[in-house]
């Protein structure tokens, strides 16, 4: 393990790898968190296997995107990453695919106009509720 690597260096580490795996367990924390990780990777157009998980699922469309396999299945673990080196054709495709979806669906602008309608519903709540009170 290299330890903390330098932002300005992240992408050369990128550059190394051709597929990277995200086989995480099905258990409350990885259903409902989204991971960062695949996101950067998606971003730097690398090809991503991952477990099927809800934070997974929210962010690779299978075939699409990027391959998910079975949570807890390490033969369907090895099997999607043996079939994806196996179809290297499809490789510029999901790559384009990933770096597509990160950079429309998961951008500043996109991520603060999604949270934008909850917090002012509960900040104009919050605001008729101490008008009430006063």
């Amino acid at each position: 393990f290299t330890g903390r690597v330098p932002h300005a260096e992240v992408g050369r580490y990128y550059d190394l790898v051709d597929v990277l795996c995200y086989p995480r367990h099905r258990m409350r924390l990885t259903e409902l968190v989204t991971p960062l990780k695949p996101l950067e990777a998606m971003a730097q157009g690398r090809l991503l296997v991952a477990s099927d998980v809800g934070g997974h699922q929210e962010l690779i469309r299978d075939g699409d995107t990027g391959m998910l396999f079975r949570a807890g299945r390490a033969d369907a673990l090895a099997q999607a990453v043996l079939g994806l080196l196996a179809q290297r054709e499809r490789w510029p495709q999901l790559r384009a695919n990933g770096r597509r979806f990160v950079e429309t669906q998961r951008n500043w602008a996109r991520s603060v106009a999604l949270y934008r309608a909850p917090y002012e519903h509960l900040t104009a709540h919050r605001r008729t509720g101490a008008a009430a009170h006063a």
